[in-house]
């Protein structure tokens, strides 16, 4: 038996992990601006200059890496939704056309 756990042997869903590396990733972005903005207002010294570039590329990675993660929760949403139907085949909009149009053929 594998005891409800998905094909992986991970336990969680592929949404559930995505949902959860993108506040992991969230929340690394933001203690690497957090850590940027200490390295900008510390005294000028290689330290500080090493400080800057680390938190400046562990914010980029970071960043990038949430946005890719928000694109594909996006794309799975949309593909999980019914689709729109046309409007065309509503009831309203074919009452609302007839209505249009006797009152344009009356003029």
């Amino acid at each position: 038996m594998t005891g409800g756990r998905t094909p992986d042997h991970s336990g969680a869903s592929p949404l559930r992990r995505a949902h959860v590396s993108l506040s992991v990733l969230i929340g690394v972005s933001v203690l690497a601006a957090g850590g940027l903005s200490m390295a900008v207002s510390a005294p000028p010294s290689p330290l500080a200059g090493v400080g800057f570039a680390a938190g400046a590329v562990i914010l980029l990675v970071a960043m990038t890496l949430a946005g890719r993660v928000t694109i594909a929760l996006e794309r799975a949403r949309r593909r999980d939704r019914p689709p729109v139907p046309p409007l065309t085949n509503a009831p309203v909009f074919s009452r609302l056309m007839r209505l249009a149009t006797s009152r344009t053929n009356r003029r």
